[in-house]
């Protein structure tokens, strides 16, 4: 974690730290010769690559990695036109781009859609970087709760049919080496509730992760014994997770050992909740990280295929521990909830749809969406697209999104709900808070008939 102008000249400024100048660095040189953004960028500003600090470099958003995705990408044979017909022939996250790079997409908090891409090179580098960081100590003290040798049984409860950042961390499980350990099984968070019920007490998993409010709707059938399964350990991510939420998986599971991922899309893996259920330790040894009041920048030293330099994110992280001081400590995650859709379905019944099904959806041409939800049994759902289309375009993409939802609806049992997806030149901010909502509430406007 740094926010100095010049860190490696602070006096606060750790050998972690100058490991990591030292990655960057290299990241640098590799970006200055590969991607023709980088190259122009330090061109321009006089950016030495021997010396060169993060802080040296401009904010990049996902807006900008989006408007400039070919010539940031360090391999000219990735573009953004490929990149979008990859998604949408393939919903497999198991299966490579050009048979080399995975790809994973998301919109996340903001509705707007980007696309990342890693190489096996990329993930050993983050690898390494972890190792790294688990010798100076993570300040977790959490155990692992398996003792003796067995294959273990991991289910994961989120969005499956896609390249979403969880699904691609299963099919990842069930390749190579970690299949001898590991059978690692999804679970489609948006299959009734019922069905996953039934097919998690068949599993009987020893290790449970997901996404933090759809594991505790999971603790609630657990409380009230449809489901009857006894992990070991429970890990909550995708959503901030509270020492409340920690304490009500703990006791709906029996004592389980669960514990808090902060992880994303981007970067994966960030930050792991201490014992005291209120803190977290960001596992950054493959990160440097500046941290505001309002914002936070990250800057990814192991991906070379898509390099990602003070790439600023709407996470707020508030230190506990000093600056400079390892390993760094934050307040736990906040402002990455959103509102929980739910809708009743044809005989009565109220059930959800996760919003990571919501901010995974993907059409090609879509640039950014939200979910108005108008009534139990109806939603508006307007999109932005991309600039210059034909109205023959802009009407394959309204029928492509329209049977995107219909799929969503139909696979979660909620046929009977009504929606309607028209196209608008933007999508406005929260008018108090004046950040973006991907879900929200809207039962005063006109209802979807």
């Amino acid at each position: 974690m740094t926010t100095s102008k010049d860190p490696e000249n602070s006096s606060n400024y750790s050998a972690i730290d100058a490991r990591k100048l030292k990655k960057f660095r290299a990241l640098v040189r590799y970006a200055n010769a590969h991607s023709r953004y980088y190259q122009q960028l330090i061109a321009e500003r006089g950016i030495s690559l021997e010396t060169c600090v993060p802080t040296d470099f401009p904010l990049m958003t996902k807006s900008i990695l989006m408007a400039n995705f070919d010539a940031i990408v360090t391999d000219s044979s990735i573009t953004k036109q490929a990149i979008a017909n990859f998604l949408t022939r393939s919903s497999d996250p198991s299966d490579l781009f050009l048979n080399k790079y995975t790809v994973m997409h998301t919109s996340g908090t903001s509705g707007e859609m980007g696309y990342f891409l890693t190489k096996k090179s990329d993930m050993r580098r983050s690898f390494r970087g972890s190792l790294f960081r688990s010798r100076r100590g993570s300040g977790n003290s959490m155990r692992w709760p398996f003792t003796g040798f067995h294959r273990l049984r991991l289910a994961f409860y989120g969005a499956t049919g896609g390249h979403f950042a969880g699904a691609t961390a299963v099919a990842r499980m069930q390749k190579g080496l970690a299949r001898l350990f590991l059978k690692a099984v999804p679970f489609e968070v948006n299959s009734p509730l019922p069905q996953v019920v039934e097919r998690l007490n068949e599993f009987k998993p020893d290790f449970l992760f997901g996404y933090t409010t759809a594991l505790k709707m999971l603790g609630e059938q657990q409380r009230q014994g449809s489901l009857q399964i006894s992990p070991r350990a429970i890990a909550a991510t995708g959503e901030m997770v509270t020492k409340e939420d920690i304490l009500y998986l703990r006791d709906s599971f029996g004592g389980a050992s669960v514990v808090g991922l902060y992880a994303c899309t981007e970067h994966m893996m960030m930050g792991v909740t201490n014992v005291d259920f209120e803190t977290m330790t960001l596992t950054d040894g493959n990160l440097i990280m500046e941290l505001f009041d309002d914002h936070s920048v990250v800057t990814n030293l192991f991906n070379y295929t898509m390099p990602l330099i003070r790439y600023r994110m709407s996470d707020i992280l508030r230190p506990v521990s000093a600056q400079g001081e390892y390993p760094v400590i934050v307040e736990n995650l906040v402002g990455r909830n959103e509102k929980m859709p739910t809708f009743r379905n044809a005989a009565g019944a109220m059930d959800f749809i996760s919003p990571h099904t919501i901010n995974e959806v993907f059409v090609k041409g879509v640039t950014r969406f939200q979910m108005q939800i108008t009534s139990d049994t109806s939603f508006r759902f307007p999109v932005c697209v991309e600039a210059d289309l034909s109205e023959e375009q802009r009407s394959t993409i309204t029928h492509g999104v329209e049977q995107r939802l219909r799929d969503i609806l139909l696979q979660k049992g909620l046929e009977n709900v009504h929606f309607e997806v028209p196209i608008v030149a933007d999508i406005p901010v929260n008018r108090v808070t004046r950040k973006f909502q991907l879900i929200v509430e809207d039962r005063n406007s006109e209802q979807v008939p």
